[in-house]
């Protein structure tokens, strides 16, 4: 390793990172099941109940609950902050603010809570891996998360990696 390497590897660490990860690309199938199931929410609510505004109501709650799988979602990481996007709903929480860090199969979740509980699924930020960047995501948590006091641990409550929960 020349001296010329090291300073690569420190700024490369402490870049911010961006990426995007949108599942239905690998399974366009699923699509086509949230597309007729929204189409059926429409039927049922403008002609079973003969008003189209239901129809066009469970539309939108049909493909505005699923808009992460369809639409994507965009993820960032920088020295402040880490910020999920999908669609027009933006989630952030800030360095200072992580609390815990929690990583399972799928990502890691930024907790702004000290202790794992019944409100973890509706606090903080999870960081859904992409497919090749795993490593970065992990190296930019830990280094950007250094700015608090963060532990970093398993999941307890087994969601999120494949096991009944």
């Amino acid at each position: 390793m020349t001296g010329d390497e090291q300073p690569e590897k420190e700024a490369e660490k402490s870049e911010a990172i961006r990426w995007s990860v949108r599942p239905s690309a690998s399974d366009p199938t699923k699509t086509v099941v949230i597309g007729a199931a929204g189409i059926l929410a429409f039927g049922v609510g403008a002609f079973l109940f003969r008003n189209p505004v239901l129809g066009v109501v469970g539309f939108a709650i049909i493909f505005g609950s699923t808009a992460e799988f369809w639409l994507g979602t965009s993820f960032s990481i920088d020295e402040k902050k880490a910020t999920v996007r999908t669609g027009i709903s933006v989630s952030v929480i800030e360095w200072t603010d992580v609390k815990r860090i929690v990583q399972d199969a799928g990502g890691i979740r930024l907790s702004p809570l000290e202790k794992a509980g019944t409100m973890d699924a509706f606090r903080g930020v999870y960081l859904r891996y992409g497919k090749e960047n795993r490593e970065s995501i992990e190296r930019a948590v830990l280094t950007f998360g250094k700015t608090s006091d963060t532990d970093v641990g398993d999941r307890v409550d087994g969601r999120g990696d494949g096991s009944p929960g």
